[in-house]
């Protein structure tokens, strides 16, 4: 395969975002992981992001071969995805003039799309969603219609013009058929990958407990953006099922982490409205709350958990998934959307309705009273994420892609 020029747009999300800082998420962490495979097996990788004016440099090194370049997009500091549209035709502009016309093109999200779509080329086009809008919306019965009505149409658009789509999961390229009308042959899946290096299973639970401040009791463990689709609320009225359950036998500690640095207006309300839900329900004294966990920490807050949760509504995919899981954690995990393609039910983890807080509540119960049944689920999970889930067959698997895709053949 010769060598591959490579061109990520992520405008909201940059990859070298630190843990914490808004907006910071799956997402980043899926290109600069991506990236750097690419650039592994001899792909050339500049991947473009907003530049927020906050101190970091305009370009910087992913891996040898794969750069983020950080460029103009409106104001200075911090901006929402939303509020990003009206200023991604001057991010459009910057980017074309790095641009010698050869590329392929890899837009991720609605915002990166539509600058994809302002460039000149869009035969070399691929693009990942990463989320929908009609399924968002589907999935937050009390969210405005009208708010998600620009990034609805700007995601048909692309949908329609771009050559190439890559869907996580086959359910993604189902509501990208059945939702958008996308071209069913247009639509590849790939699923996101786990560095297994960096994520991997340890035995002794008490020390990582002990170095992280927590105490020898179970620990079940929760990660993720402070936002409602997350179903942290869900997390908590569950939490202070099993403590009701479990009281009498052995004290469980819930740990979560999630929130950010500098926290927006949307951020805010939602910890309020966790904060008050932790009160109402007394279970304060059960649940260790760490905001903000700077990324090397991660993997130790995983090597400590018992169980980890995955709460969500709906998730279409679930990176945090796969490092639990390559941590050899048994995962309880929303039977919505995603999962269920990784996670066989009562084989590498649990699949729940998160919403049916006594059905969620029993799976973390029935783990935390079955040391063995943890241990092998998470022996499960691990060999489930060394078969299928490494950056390096997955970029392969993108490479091949990308090099039809240039060639007229996507």
């Amino acid at each position: 395969m010769p060598s591959q020029s490579i061109v990520m747009i992520t405008p909201h999300g940059d990859p070298l975002g630190r843990i914490g800082e808004p907006d910071v998420g799956g997402q980043c962490v899926y290109i600069r992981e991506l990236s750097s495979a690419f650039a592994a097996q001899g792909a050339k990788v500049l991947a473009f992001t907003r530049d927020r004016s906050d101190g970091k440099p305009k370009r910087e090194q992913m891996a040898p071969g794969a750069d983020v370049i950080r460029i103009p997009c409106g104001p200075k500091g911090f901006l929402t995805k939303e509020d990003l549209l009206p200023y991604l035709d001057e991010f459009a502009a910057t980017l074309s003039s790095y641009l010698r016309g050869d590329e392929v093109i890899s837009s991720h999200f609605w915002d990166g799309g539509y600058v994809a779509g302002l460039l000149k080329d869009p035969r070399r086009w691929i693009h990942t969603s990463h989320s929908l809008g009609k399924r968002k919306l589907a999935s937050l019965p009390e969210a405005d219609p009208a708010e998600y009505k620009d990034r609805i149409a700007i995601e048909t658009d692309i949908l329609q013009r771009c050559n190439s789509v890559i869907a996580s999961t086959g359910l993604e390229k189902q509501d990208l058929v059945g939702l958008y009308g996308a071209n069913e042959v247009k639509v590849t899946v790939i699923p996101p990958g786990v560095d297994a290096n960096y994520f991997h299973p340890r035995s002794d639970k008490k020390t990582p407990k002990k170095k992280l401040g927590l105490s020898a009791d179970p620990m079940v463990f929760a990660l993720g953006r402070l936002d409602p689709r997350k179903g942290f609320d869900l997390y908590f009225r569950a939490a202070a099922q099993v403590r009701e359950h479990m009281d009498h036998q052995r004290h469980v500690q819930f740990v979560l982490s999630a929130g950010t640095s500098k926290e927006n207006v949307h951020e805010a309300k939602e910890r309020n409205r966790l904060q008050g839900l932790l009160e109402s329900l007394s279970i304060e004294d059960s649940v260790t709350w760490r905001p903000v966990l700077p990324g090397e920490d991660i993997p130790r807050y995983y090597e400590a958990s018992d169980v980890f949760v995955m709460p969500s509504r709906y998730e279409l995919f679930g990176i945090v998934m796969l490092e639990a899981m390559a941590c050899g954690i048994p995962v309880v995990a929303t039977k919505f959307g995603g999962p269920p393609e990784v996670i066989t039910d009562g084989e590498n983890g649990r699949l729940v309705d998160p919403t049916d807080i006594e059905s969620f509540a029993a799976a973390m119960t029935e783990l935390i009273q079955h040391p063995k049944e943890r241990e092998r689920m998470g022996r499960a999970a691990r060999q489930t994420i060394e078969s299928e889930y490494s950056w390096e067959t997955l970029a392969r698997r993108h490479l091949r892609l990308y090099f039809d895709t240039s060639n007229g053949e996507g």
